[in-house]
Protein backbone atom coordinates (compact mmCIF):
# COMPACT_ATOMS: atom_id res chain seq x y z
CA UNK A 1 0.00 0.00 0.00
CA UNK A 2 0.97 3.52 -0.39
CA UNK A 3 0.16 6.83 0.99
CA UNK A 4 0.67 10.29 -0.11
CA UNK A 5 -0.87 13.61 0.76
CA UNK A 6 -2.49 15.54 -1.59
CA UNK A 7 -3.01 19.37 -0.23
CA UNK A 8 -5.78 19.94 -3.26
CA UNK A 9 -9.02 18.97 -2.26
CA UNK A 10 -10.19 21.44 0.50
CA UNK A 11 -11.46 25.19 0.00
CA UNK A 12 -14.00 27.16 1.42
CA UNK A 13 -15.89 30.18 0.80
CA UNK A 14 -17.76 33.13 2.09
CA UNK A 15 -20.96 34.02 0.11
CA UNK A 16 -22.64 37.55 1.41
CA UNK A 17 -26.27 38.10 1.34
CA UNK A 18 -28.33 41.06 1.20
CA UNK A 19 -32.17 40.42 1.86
CA UNK A 20 -34.65 41.90 -1.00
CA UNK A 21 -38.22 42.20 -1.04
CA UNK A 22 -38.18 38.75 -3.87
CA UNK A 23 -39.75 35.56 -2.64
CA UNK A 24 -38.94 33.30 -5.50
CA UNK A 25 -37.36 30.46 -5.04
CA UNK A 26 -33.54 31.24 -5.45
CA UNK A 27 -35.05 35.10 -5.50
CA UNK A 28 -32.28 36.21 -3.06
CA UNK A 29 -29.66 34.94 -4.78
CA UNK A 30 -27.96 31.42 -6.59
CA UNK A 31 -24.02 30.77 -6.47
CA UNK A 32 -23.12 28.31 -9.12
CA UNK A 33 -19.98 25.66 -8.31
CA UNK A 34 -16.53 27.45 -8.55
CA UNK A 35 -14.59 24.86 -8.57
CA UNK A 36 -15.28 22.32 -11.75
CA UNK A 37 -15.63 19.15 -9.94
CA UNK A 38 -18.21 17.46 -7.41
CA UNK A 39 -17.93 19.25 -3.97
CA UNK A 40 -18.58 17.73 -0.48
CA UNK A 41 -19.76 20.29 1.86
CA UNK A 42 -18.57 19.59 5.20
CA UNK A 43 -19.30 22.28 7.63
CA UNK A 44 -21.33 25.45 6.60
CA UNK A 45 -22.09 28.52 9.03
CA UNK A 46 -24.66 31.42 8.67
CA UNK A 47 -23.61 34.47 10.49
CA UNK A 48 -26.28 37.54 10.29
CA UNK A 49 -25.43 41.16 10.56
CA UNK A 50 -28.56 42.48 10.68
CA UNK A 51 -32.09 41.50 11.15
CA UNK A 52 -34.77 41.74 8.22
CA UNK A 53 -37.56 44.09 8.91
CA UNK A 54 -39.98 41.65 7.76
CA UNK A 55 -40.97 38.10 9.69
CA UNK A 56 -38.96 36.32 6.66
CA UNK A 57 -37.75 32.68 6.82
CA UNK A 58 -34.52 31.91 4.81
CA UNK A 59 -34.12 28.82 2.86
CA UNK A 60 -30.71 27.75 1.33
CA UNK A 61 -29.50 24.96 -0.15
CA UNK A 62 -27.81 22.40 -3.23
CA UNK A 63 -30.25 22.68 -6.22
CA UNK A 64 -30.73 21.34 -9.68
CA UNK A 65 -30.77 24.67 -11.03
CA UNK A 66 -30.70 28.84 -9.93
CA UNK A 67 -34.05 28.98 -9.53
CA UNK A 68 -35.33 26.10 -7.31
CA UNK A 69 -35.94 26.60 -3.60
CA UNK A 70 -33.50 24.10 -1.49
CA UNK A 71 -33.14 24.10 2.40
CA UNK A 72 -30.61 21.46 3.02
CA UNK A 73 -28.19 23.85 4.41
CA UNK A 74 -30.57 26.36 5.93
CA UNK A 75 -34.11 24.69 6.63
CA UNK A 76 -36.49 27.68 7.18
CA UNK A 77 -34.30 30.14 9.42
CA UNK A 78 -36.32 32.86 10.89
CA UNK A 79 -34.46 35.81 10.03
CA UNK A 80 -36.15 38.94 12.17
CA UNK A 81 -33.60 38.22 15.42
CA UNK A 82 -30.00 36.96 13.74
CA UNK A 83 -28.03 40.16 14.40
CA UNK A 84 -24.84 38.97 15.76
CA UNK A 85 -25.45 35.44 15.61
CA UNK A 86 -23.89 32.39 14.15
CA UNK A 87 -25.93 29.46 13.14
CA UNK A 88 -24.79 25.67 12.24
CA UNK A 89 -26.21 25.47 8.73
CA UNK A 90 -25.50 21.95 7.55
CA UNK A 91 -27.62 19.30 7.90
CA UNK A 92 -24.67 16.64 8.29
CA UNK A 93 -25.90 13.26 10.06
CA UNK A 94 -23.02 12.62 12.65
CA UNK A 95 -23.42 9.33 13.50
CA UNK A 96 -21.29 6.11 12.44
CA UNK A 97 -22.20 4.20 9.38
CA UNK A 98 -25.24 6.72 8.91
CA UNK A 99 -25.12 7.71 4.94
CA UNK A 100 -24.84 11.61 4.31
CA UNK A 101 -28.11 12.71 2.26
CA UNK A 102 -27.91 16.50 3.25
CA UNK A 103 -27.01 18.74 2.10
CA UNK A 104 -27.02 17.01 -1.45
CA UNK A 105 -23.48 16.90 -3.20
CA UNK A 106 -22.72 19.80 -5.48
CA UNK A 107 -22.09 19.03 -8.68
CA UNK A 108 -20.89 20.97 -11.39
CA UNK A 109 -24.24 21.51 -12.61
CA UNK A 110 -25.71 22.65 -9.37
CA UNK A 111 -26.58 25.72 -7.31
CA UNK A 112 -26.58 26.97 -4.26
CA UNK A 113 -29.88 28.41 -3.77
CA UNK A 114 -31.26 31.44 -1.34
CA UNK A 115 -34.80 31.83 -1.06
CA UNK A 116 -36.71 34.02 1.57
CA UNK A 117 -40.65 32.96 2.26
CA UNK A 118 -41.40 36.69 2.74
CA UNK A 119 -39.72 40.24 2.19
CA UNK A 120 -35.67 39.67 3.64
CA UNK A 121 -35.14 43.85 2.93
CA UNK A 122 -32.68 45.01 5.65
CA UNK A 123 -30.97 41.85 6.06
CA UNK A 124 -27.37 41.40 5.86
CA UNK A 125 -24.85 38.52 6.27
CA UNK A 126 -22.77 35.74 5.38
CA UNK A 127 -22.77 31.58 4.68
CA UNK A 128 -19.27 30.04 5.42
CA UNK A 129 -18.70 26.80 3.16
CA UNK A 130 -16.28 24.37 3.63
CA UNK A 131 -15.60 21.24 1.32
CA UNK A 132 -13.88 18.96 0.08
CA UNK A 133 -13.24 18.44 -3.70
CA UNK A 134 -14.14 15.07 -5.25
Amino acid sequence: MTVSINSEGKGWMSIALTGAASTDNGGLGAVANPEGVSLIITRSVFYGATNSTGAANLGVGVAANATTKATDIVNDLAMAAVAGKMYNASAIQATAKTEITAPALWTTDKYITFTGSASTAGLTGTLYVEYLRV
